[in-house]
C-alpha cells in the first residue's frame, strides 16, 4: 500500500487536537487541505477514521487503533532522529515473549540477575501467541515448551524442567502405585494444562486416567499452587513453579511412581531470517549454563522438525 506519510502526520495531529481547525493551525495549513489529506487516507485504508456526525470530533474504532500506532511510531522516530543527530542512539530493547510458567519462575529471575547489554521487555502470552509474535516480527526471542518450526523459525533446547505431582501438606507420604487411584482425587487445573497432565500420566503409567475430577481452574500458576496449599485439590506442575512452596512446606511433591522422572524441554525460538541479536544469544547461553543439566547448543542454521501436535502453557 502506497501511503503518503504526510497523511499519517496530518491524521495524527487532527486526532490529537480533536479538530480540523486546530490541526490546521498547528500544521500551518488551510483547513480544506487538512480535510482533504484525511479523506485521502481514509480512501486508501478503505475505512472511516473520524465520527463526523457529532459536534465533537471523535475517533472510530479504526481511528483509535491508527492513532495508537502513530503515537508509537512518531515517538520512536523522534527518539531515533535525536539520537542520530547527537550520536547517542539508544540500544534497541530486547523483546522477549515466554510461556507464563517458565517466564515467571525461571526467565524473569535470571534476567534480574544478568546484565544484558540492552534493555528488554518481557511478556507472558500463550505458546501460540509466542509463535505469532515471532513470525510477525513483534518480538526478538521466544520461549515455549514444544518446538514448532517453519522455514521462518529456528528452535533450540535451553532448559529441562521436571513435571511433578503436587498435593496439600497433609498428603505427605501418599503414593500412587496404580493409575486408578487418581480417579478418586480432585484436581486444580489451569489454562492449557492438558499437555502437562498428559505427558506426566503417559510418562509414569503409559496412559491417561479414565476420568478426572476438577475443582478450581485458573489462568496463572500462582493461584494453582495457593489453591493446592489450601487443601482444595492436587495438580501437576513444572518443578520450578512449586520449588519455593515445597521448601516452605505449604505443598508436598508426591513421590514419583517407580522413582521415575518425567521431564520436559523448554525451547528458544527466533526468526530464521533475522540478524543475530547478541542480547538474545547471551540470554540463551545463560539459560543453558544455569540449567541443572546444561544442553548442547542446537545448530542455528537448520530448523527442527515440526511435531504432530502443538499445545501451549
Amino acid at each position: 500500500m502506497d501511503l503518503d506519510p504526510r497523511y499519517l502526520q496530518t491524521f495524527f495531529v487532527v486526532s490529537r487536537e480533536r479538530g480540523f481547525s486546530r490541526a490546521a493551525a498547528v500544521l500551518h495549513r488551510t483547513q480544506p487541505a487538512v480535510s482533504y489529506q484525511v479523506r485521502q487516507l481514509e480512501e486508501q485504508l478503505d475505512t472511516v477514521l473520524f465520527d463526523r456526525t457529532t459536534r465533537t470530533l471523535t475517533l472510530t474504532d479504526a481511528g483509535a487503533k491508527l492513532h495508537a500506532l502513530c503515537e508509537r511510531f512518531f515517538d520512536e522516530f523522534g527518539r531515533l532522529a535525536r539520537g542520530l543527530r547527537t550520536g547517542d542512539t539508544p540500544a534497541e530493547p530486547l523483546r522477549i515473549a515466554s510461556v507464563s510458567g517458565f517466564g515467571r519462575y525461571v526467565l524473569y529471575p535470571l534476567l534480574a540477575r544478568q546484565r544484558l547489554a540492552a534493555p528488554y521487555s518481557l511478556r507472558f502470552p500463550t505458546a501460540e501467541q509466542v509463535f505469532e509474535s515471532l513470525e510477525d516480527g513483534a518480538c526478538d526471542v521466544g520461549f515455549v515448551y514444544l518446538p514448532h518450526v517453519s522455514s521462518r523459525l529456528l528452535t533450540a533446547p535451553v532448559w529441562r524442567e521436571q513435571l511433578v505431582l503436587v498435593g496439600p501438606p497433609d498428603a505427605k507420604g501418599k503414593t500412587f502405585p496404580r493409575l486408578e487411584a487418581f480417579e478418586d482425587l480432585t484436581f486444580v487445573t489451569y489454562d492449557e494444562c492438558e499437555y502437562v497432565f498428559g505427558k506426566w500420566f503417559e510418562g509414569h503409567y503409559g496412559r491417561q486416567p479414565r476420568s478426572m475430577r476438577g475443582t478450581y481452574h485458573f489462568e496463572e500458576l500462582e493461584e494453582v499452587v495457593s489453591t493446592v496449599a489450601a487443601g482444595h485439590g492436587w495438580s501437576i506442575l513444572p518443578d520450578h513453579c512449586v520449588a519455593q512452596a515445597a521448601r516452605q512446606g505449604t505443598v508436598v511433591i508426591a513421590p514419583a511412581p517407580g522413582r521415575k522422572q518425567v521431564t520436559n524441554l523448554i525451547y528458544s525460538v527466533q526468526r530464521a531470517n533475522a540478524p543475530e541479536n547478541p542480547s538474545a544469544l547471551r540470554l540463551i547461553d545463560a539459560l543453558r549454563t544455569e540449567g541443572d543439566k546444561p544442553l548442547a547448543a542446537a545448530p542455528r542454521s537448520q530448523p527442527r522438525r515440526r511435531p504432530t501436535r502443538r499445545s501451549a502453557r
